[in-house]
């Protein structure tokens, strides 16, 4: 619609502000989608929400249900830990790119793609862009997986890792909050979120997450060292519990 002909009874300057706006919003809608890709692929196959049961579920078509049919071919378990003697950044590329066009919010293949992208020197290699084929960047694929989930906790929180393993700290703590708000409460997140808040100099805050994140049995010497030297010292405490991260790998916490 064009906003000059709907507002007839605006002043002159007003419409042309509206028009300049419209054209703008419009455009840069167009250009993600043509960057990033639609999220729909060929033949129907997907997007498929990681997080819905009917993903595991086993059927006719997935005997051992999408997800695993997925992951034995596409991410294997030696693909995630990025072992190069055994696959090339182009293999790794090409398989986490399928993951994720087929799961857009699987956050294990979204936070791979992030550490192969770092693995890369910031650059992956490209493959030509089509509305179903996106630009081959973590950024393309996080917006992906935002668009297809928004509300996905287990996403805005692996989202919040890539955004604090590159310095993007505010960027990183929305995101970490909008996971808390949705209900995110692991002990891996809460570790992240601590250290965030140390490298913030957030100290009060910093030793909350701590605290949580050692009484649900997981710590590491960069928090626990950060807070002893600001002079924070966590207690020692008993875990509540002894195996943390069901859904994570432990590289996905943030380096120390």
């Amino acid at each position: 619609m064009n906003p000059l002909r709907s507002r007839k009874n605006l002043p002159l300057w007003l419409s042309v502000v509206l028009f300049v706006v419209f054209f703008v919003v419009s455009s840069q809608a167009r250009s993600d989608v043509s960057e990033c890709g639609v999220l729909k692929n060929y033949g129907d196959i997907g997007p498929f929400d990681f997080a819905d049961a009917s993903s595991s579920a086993w059927t006719g078509e997935a005997p051992r249900g999408r997800i695993r049919q997925v992951e034995n071919v596409h991410f294997q378990p030696e693909m995630e830990k990025l072992n190069l003697k055994l696959f090339s950044i182009d293999r790794l590329t090409d398989e986490f790119h399928y993951t994720l066009r087929v799961f857009p919010n699987h956050p294990r293949a979204l936070l791979a793609m992030s550490r192969l992208e770092r693995m890369a020197g910031g650059k992956l290699p490209q493959r030509t862009a089509t509305q179903f084929t996106p630009k081959i960047t973590a950024d393309c694929f996080f917006d992906r997986a935002l668009r297809f989930r928004p509300n996905d906790k287990a996403v805005r929180m692996v989202h919040g890792i890539h955004l604090q393993q590159r310095g993007k700290q505010k960027e990183a703590l929305a995101e970490y909050e909008l996971a808390e708000s949705l209900g995110e409460d692991g002990p891996n997140f809460y570790y992240n979120l601590g250290l965030l808040h140390a490298d913030m100099k957030n100290w009060d805050k910093a030793y909350e997450y701590g605290a949580k994140a050692e009484r649900a049995g997981f710590m590491l010497p960069g928090l626990r060292g950060k807070l002893e030297r600001a002079g924070r010292p966590l207690p020692q405490v008993h875990p509540i519990k002894k195996n943390p991260l069901p859904d994570l790998p432990a590289n996905s916490v943030v380096s120390d």
